[in-house]
């Protein structure tokens, strides 16, 4: 069973200079084509941080394809490491990407519909043009992106030529109350038009309060989240499913 090392790249938070740390990352499209039932995503020396199904990761890679041509976007998918369950949206160079760490795969198992609606969400904050307008009021998390390890490329880095020497720049996105509202509507949108099932917003949705109520929760940091919120989504679920079934004028 093959194990992918990951590209690592150093994070630099802004204003803090000296506040560095390593992010692994992973491009979902590099591994979907596994021969094995299961990808191992390795870290340092042997260290395997995680293995995911390929069934799981080849639904996940389509769902994000569908929803980035729904959505009127070109980015590319990312796994990172992190053990508290965030999501985000990015520039690789100069190309979008939206990224799921680890920790939550870890919380969403294998729901496809709990993937699509994340991947909706992040799709929409693109599409809507929230990141741009973060970046223009926010300071970036500036990461350097070089690999670190001269053997990356002997130690399976699938496209390390490629991703050698590339920039990713996290956004440290503090969305507002409006910002969340159209992106959930919009997130949902292309959840339906793609023939997914809305309700995985809502059952993704409980399990990130419920999870925020132990460990923290970047995702839940940067995306405002309350009941109120939770019952927007709901009710946008409900108008959808009212506009399904109204007859044909």
């Amino acid at each position: 069973m093959k194990t992918f090392i990951a590209l690592v790249l150093l994070v630099a938070l802004s204003g803090c200079a000296t506040a560095r740390r390593e992010r692994m990352v992973w491009r979902v499209k590099d591994v979907v084509l596994a021969e094995s039932p299961v990808v191992n995503f390795g870290g340092a020396g042997d260290t395997v941080m995680a293995s995911i199904p390929t069934r799981l990761l080849q639904e996940l890679m389509l769902a994000h394809l569908r929803i980035s041509r729904s959505a009127g976007i070109t980015a590319e998918l990312l796994l990172t490491d992190g053990d508290d369950p965030n999501a985000f949206a990015g520039m690789l160079s100069d190309r979008p990407v939206i990224g799921i760490n680890l920790g939550m795969v870890k919380l969403i198992g294998e729901n496809i519909n709990e993937y699509a609606a994340l991947l909706g969400h992040e799709a929409a904050h693109w599409a809507k043009g929230h990141i741009d307008a973060t970046r223009l009021r926010r300071s970036t998390l500036e990461v350097i992106g070089t690999v670190v390890s001269a053997g990356l490329g002997a130690g399976g880095v699938l496209g390390a030529g490629t991703l050698a020497g590339l920039g990713l720049s996290m956004i440290d996105a503090s969305y507002s109350r409006d910002q969340e509202r159209e992106a959930d509507a919009a997130g949902i949108d292309y959840v339906v038009a793609n023939n997914y099932d809305p309700t995985g917003a809502v059952t993704l949705f409980e399990k990130m309060i419920q999870q925020a109520k132990g460990p923290r929760v970047p995702f839940l940091a940067s995306h405002p989240s309350d009941q109120e919120r939770l019952e927007n989504i709901k009710a946008l679920i409900d108008a959808k499913k009212s506009l399904a079934g109204a007859p044909a004028p």
